[in-house]
């Protein structure tokens, strides 16, 4: 009874390893992608906000197998590799999404400063 239902919750796992690697692909594949900027910028925010909550089940899940497991080591490891790949993960997407959002910032602020400028210029010109 106990092995059937560790298998199963293994099984879980698996499901959730898969989505480690189904983000994983999205990530190594944004940069080449067709889509427009903006539009995979919208992808990815929606992608990651869908991705943290991930951690939360995998760590209810992981700890249900840890508690029927005999073999701690081995899911020790389990997590650790999970977590590893889950927070590179993260840091990689948050990175993409800071530098295209900076980016898109400092443009804003080039634009609104060449304004200020031109209007402080022509309030100095004498008629």
């Amino acid at each position: 009874m106990a092995e059937e239902k560790i298998e199963k919750l293994m099984k879980k796992r698996s499901c959730m390893k898969s989505k480690l690697t189904i983000f994983n692909n999205f990530l190594n594949a944004f940069e080449t992608s067709s889509t427009s900027k903006k539009l995979k910028i919208l992808d990815l925010e929606s992608r990651l906000k869908k991705f943290e909550n991930l951690y939360a089940d995998f760590d209810k899940l992981q700890c249900d197998i840890e508690m029927l497991a005999e073999d701690l080591d081995n899911e020790s490891e389990e997590r650790e590799m999970f977590e590893d790949h889950y927070h590179q993960l993260i840091a990689t997407a948050r990175s993409i999404l800071g530098a295209r959002c900076g980016s898109a910032h400092a443009r804003n602020d080039s634009v609104a400063s060449f304004k200020d400028a031109q209007a402080a210029e022509s309030q100095d010109i004498p008629f």
